[in-house]
């Protein structure tokens, strides 16, 4: 993909943009320690709000589980489909049925991209080794390769396992616009998106901002008669900001939450000690990443903005939190908000388990461990959500962060845990992954 309004075709010629500077050999450890992952169905992308990523080549394995334990990104843009493609099928020695499948259960969400006629005044780049084909100039043929086209990147979708409602995002690269190419491209997308819905699946187009994407948001905002508008659109435009802004391109009034921004483009990124020449983009898509239904054991919430140091005498709802956390994990038979001798004790046997010395006192250490015991996922970034999240914001805020918790792990989110990773000596990644956990569980603050 690239931006406008800079030449065509002015990608490597060579098929290969995948640039592999180093592995790292210390995730390992920190791979063995999480839950194994479990089977899911491939993402395309799903609703979601956060970072991702596309590439010409899929990445290797080992660079994939590098990536997602460090790396703040969850979505990975793979070329599945399309004549024009400079990574074809025979360019993608990793790219499979079986590929996508591991990393849909490592928690990777995906961007499929359909490579294939441009607009009828596209340029091709002579030197490039792969010259695109164009848009006929006939409205109807233009529907019929259109149609064709659909029903290749359809192939290819359930080639690859991804199920119904599974967006196909249509590569239009950028193009001197004109009244009569648009024309032309609006036909096309028209008919890309009406067999894609009549098959069930989902219409996303990847333009650049000053060329397809402005088109299409301008046959929106006219009400163009038949016009059929397609689900998604993905917008190039290199402001280097992570967010859905469409700038002077995509107005406000369209596309909310259906948005995809690639803002920085052709830029070697390392995570993990793996480093790949990418393109940067922010998703906003489906109902986004929203916060599940927060969880109230014993029938309290265990969502404090700060958690108090409890002794004999206090009472209260932290006091029915803590108390309901030493009985779900065997240390108390009963929850009655009234710090007793009986609480005080089961705090001293939870200490000893932890190797500390009994105090009688639920300290931010005591409140810290018990908040974050329980199963580790592989690994929760930016857009994750689900009781994972709420465990960590909990046990982040009794550490010391600052921080709301929402079940969401938002830009706040992803602060805090920076923030932890490096009070506690770990690399300034933006996950929680195992070394975090195993502090958390610690009863490690800040």
């Amino acid at each position: 993909m690239r931006l406008a309004p800079r030449l065509p075709s002015t990608r490597p010629t060579h098929p290969a943009r995948l640039a592999i500077l180093g592995l790292v050999t210390g995730l390992v450890a920190s791979i063995l320690l999480t839950a194994p992952a479990r089977a899911a169905t491939p993402q395309a992308p799903g609703g979601f709000t956060g970072h991702g990523f596309d590439t010409c080549v899929a990445p290797s394995q080992a660079v994939m589980d590098a990536w997602n334990l460090t790396s703040p990104f969850t979505a990975v843009g793979i070329y599945i489909s399309g004549g024009s493609r400079y990574c074809g099928d025979a360019a993608q020695p990793n790219l499979s049925p079986e590929w996508v499948a591991q990393n849909a259960r490592n928690g990777w969400r995906f961007l499929p991209i359909h490579v294939g006629r441009q607009a009828p005044c596209f340029v091709n780049n002579p030197q490039s080794t792969v010259q695109k084909q164009t848009m006929s100039r006939s409205a109807k043929t233009a529907r019929q390769q259109a149609r064709g086209e659909a029903q290749e990147t359809i192939a290819a979708l359930k080639r690859y396992g991804f199920g119904k409602h599974s967006v196909s995002y249509l590569d239009i690269e950028w193009y001197a616009r004109t009244a009569s190419c648009d024309r032309i491209v609006l036909e096309f997308v028209d008919a890309w998106t009406e067999y894609l819905h009549a098959k069930g699946y989902k219409s996303g187009v990847y333009g650049s901002g000053s060329a397809a994407i402005q088109a299409i948001d301008a046959a929106r905002r006219t009400d163009r008669r038949g016009f059929t508008e397609p689900d998604q659109l993905w917008v190039a435009w290199g402001n280097g900001k992570a967010d859905t802004d469409g700038g002077p391109y995509l107005s406000d009034s369209g596309w909310k939450r259906q948005r995809l921004h690639q803002y920085r483009l052709d830029t070697i990124a390392t995570y993990g000690g793996a480093s790949v020449l990418i393109d940067k983009n922010f998703l906003d898509v489906g109902k986004g990443s929203v916060a599940g239904k927060e969880s109230k054991p014993c029938g309290v919430t265990q969502s404090f903005s700060r958690y108090a140091t409890l002794k004999i005498g206090s009472k209260g709802p932290q006091v029915k939190a803590l108390e309901c956390l030493l009985r779900r994990q065997g240390f108390l038979s009963s929850v009655d908000q009234h710090y007793g001798i009986g609480t005080a004790r089961a705090v001293d046997v939870f200490r000893a388990t932890m190797g500390w010395a009994p105090t009688g006192t639920a300290s931010r250490s005591t409140w810290t461990a018990l908040l974050a015991k329980g199963r580790n996922p592989r690994v929760l970034k930016q857009g994750s959500v689900g009781p994972s999240v709420w465990r960590l914001q909990r046990s982040l805020v009794a550490a010391g962060a600052r921080l709301k918790i929402t079940g969401v792990y938002d830009a706040r989110t992803v602060n805090a845990v920076r923030a932890y990773r490096t009070a506690r000596g770990l690399p300034g990644y933006t996950t929680a992954e195992a070394t975090v956990w195993a502090e958390l569980q610690r009863g490690q603050t800040v």
